[in-house]
């Protein structure tokens, strides 16, 4: 080695040579720490969870996360909050909203809007007694100056409206077969004078069930026999005005006949020949009857208070010439809906303005005939 002593020189760390220089002084490394420089940290919002998962409007929602005390807003799928309440800088709770979506949780405050997904929101569907079987359903036309599925759409506000020509059609794909039986055309301003509606179970073999030449606009309440159909189509034949012929809404029902709100119910009377009860029991053959004198009356209880506005008496041979129907909530005191002094017989077909009663009352005061006044059923609607 002629006497001479290697020395092995290594890399080695800035703290290892610390006893002898800086890492400054070697010319690498880090800044040294100076306390008075500032440290910048985020302001903007941060969600780490919210619970619970899913809800429906006005469920209340947890969010959990940072930078909330300057909270302006929070969203569900993209739709507000209906209210929420900073609890803390890291605590909200926010009441799902009655147009709640499915998505992200969003919070946004002073400095921006962050989010979290994973939201469902439940959508409560309120059964609808009678629903428009059309609503949002496929709907075609044979021009669109605006789209066919603004026919369908449920908005007065919005219109199909074919091009400026006579022979145009709309039909409606209601997705399956319904038995139906009521159709309602709501026509704008520009509305078709002649046009024929058809229905169908397979697009194919189209029959006809309402026609007109000379329709006069306005809503068109179309009725019909209950008739199977899945497809409803529009022959649109001729204009009523130079303008394009077009309706706000198209909507097809399955109407469900109205409700005998005085069928089997508690019947009383003045006298009873055959009982009451017979005047109330959805037989035609059966029939209450006075005895053989002026001045009677019957009652039905209809068990709770109901809005009424039809009233039908189906008078036997032997009928009232004169008489009152008078209706009440409470028993005692009674209003008058209807009064005749010189009826010709038959069934009389009662139309009222809609009217709170319990207890409908007809005051029967002359017999038409030298026999007992009678009647073989009392029937009570709202339709």
């Amino acid at each position: 080695m002629n006497g001479k002593i290697k020395i092995l020189c290594f890399l080695v760390p800035c703290w290892a040579c610390g006893m002898f220089s800086s890492c400054d002084e070697i010319g690498y490394g880090a800044n040294p720490y100076d306390p008075s420089t500032p440290v910048t940290v985020s302001e903007m919002p941060k969600i780490t969870s919210f619970s619970p998962e899913e809800g429906e409007t006005g469920d209340t929602i947890t969010i959990i996360g940072i930078n909330f005390t300057t909270a302006t807003a929070v969203t569900f799928g993209g739709k507000d909050a209906s209210s929420f309440e900073i609890k803390s800088d890291t605590e909200i709770e926010a009441i799902v909203g009655p147009y709640g979506g499915t998505g992200a949780v969003a919070v946004t405050n002073h400095k921006g809007t962050k989010s979290l997904n994973g939201f469902l929101y439940i959508k409560i569907e309120v059964p609808t007694e009678n629903p428009n079987l059309a609503l949002n359903k496929f709907a075609t036309a044979s021009t669109e100056l605006t789209p066919a599925s603004l026919g369908v759409d449920g908005e007065t506000g919005t219109r199909w409206s074919a091009d400026n020509e006579d022979n145009q059609w709309y039909q409606v794909d209601l997705g399956k077969v319904y038995s139906i039986n009521n159709i309602i055309i709501k026509w704008e301003a520009a509305y078709a004078s002649a046009y024929d509606v058809q229905v169908s179970v397979d697009n194919i073999a189209f029959s006809t069930v309402y026609s007109t030449t000379a329709y006069a606009g306005g809503d068109d309440n179309i009725k019909f026999s209950n008739t199977d159909a899945r497809y409803v189509k529009i022959l649109l034949h001729t204009r009523a005005t130079p303008w394009a012929m077009s309706f706000w809404e198209l909507e097809v029902y399955n109407t469900p006949p109205p409700v005998n709100l005085a069928l089997n119910k508690a019947a009383t009377a003045s006298t009873e020949l055959t009982p009451a009860s017979l005047g109330v029991d959805g037989e035609i053959g059966t029939r209450w009857s006075a005895d053989n004198e002026d001045n009677q009356w019957y009652q039905v209880d209809l068990g709770k208070v109901y809005s009424i506005n039809n009233i039908i008496i189906k008078w036997e041979a032997a009928y009232a010439l004169a008489y009152d129907v008078q209706v009440s909530t409470d028993n005692a005191a009674f209003t008058t809906v209807y009064s005749v002094t010189a009826y010709g017989g038959g069934d009389d077909n009662i139309s009222i303005e809609d009217t709170d009663a319990r207890y409908v009352k007809i005051l029967l005061y002359t017999r038409a005939t030298p026999w007992a006044m009678s009647f073989w059923e009392l029937e009570i609607y709202n339709n």
